[in-house]
């Protein structure tokens, strides 16, 4: 089930969030946006210069991969998403394109099912769309949480400099990821 909560965090743990991320030394690396089920330069869905993001992995392989982990904390120590075990935390930054171009439909967990958020660090004109046809439109402080299981897509933005997003894998106490079909 597909469920959004607006102004997640108190504006205090929100600004320092977004100051992080949104700041001129959060560590970004550079990478493309891989299309599941297409190749890493797959030039089908729009000019191959605008298949370009940044990223930081937050949270893999069962451990923080370096101190960002404790800008993100308020988010997944919040009780709404009641998170039991973390799989992964990752930020994406996308740059912005003269228009709205979505990414490809993917899931975020192949091998298993978990319970998934998209956490929008900046307002713009992009969104996210489930294969359902749900759009969740970027608004700051803005939670969505979904099954790790449901095609969904992102995009670029055309009215701000940058897209900015954290997105979340894991497991939690309500169990929603057992009850998707």
């Amino acid at each position: 089930m597909i469920q959004v909560y607006d102004n997640f965090l108190d504006k205090e743990k929100f600004d320092f969030i977004k100051s992080n991320l949104m700041g001129g030394e959060f560590p970004w690396h550079m990478g493309i946006v891989r299309r599941p089920g297409g190749s890493w330069n797959d030039e089908s869905l729009h000019d191959p210069l605008d298949n370009i993001q940044f990223f930081n992995l937050i949270y893999i392989d069962n451990q923080p991969q370096g101190p960002e982990i404790q800008i993100v904390k308020p988010i997944f120590t919040h009780p709404v998403l009641a998170i039991t075990s973390l799989v992964k935390i990752k930020a994406n930054l996308t740059m912005r394109t003269s228009k709205v171009i979505e990414h490809g439909w993917h899931v975020d967990t192949e091998r298993f099912r978990c319970n998934a958020a998209i956490y929008y660090v900046n307002s713009n004109d992009g969104y996210t769309k489930f294969i359902d046809g749900t759009k969740v439109d970027s608004v700051e402080n803005r939670l969505v949480t979904f099954n790790s299981q449901d095609k969904h897509t992102g995009t670029t933005c055309t009215n701000q400099k940058v897209r900015c997003v954290l997105n979340f894998n894991y497991y939690s106490k309500t169990e929603e990821y057992e009850n998707a079909g």
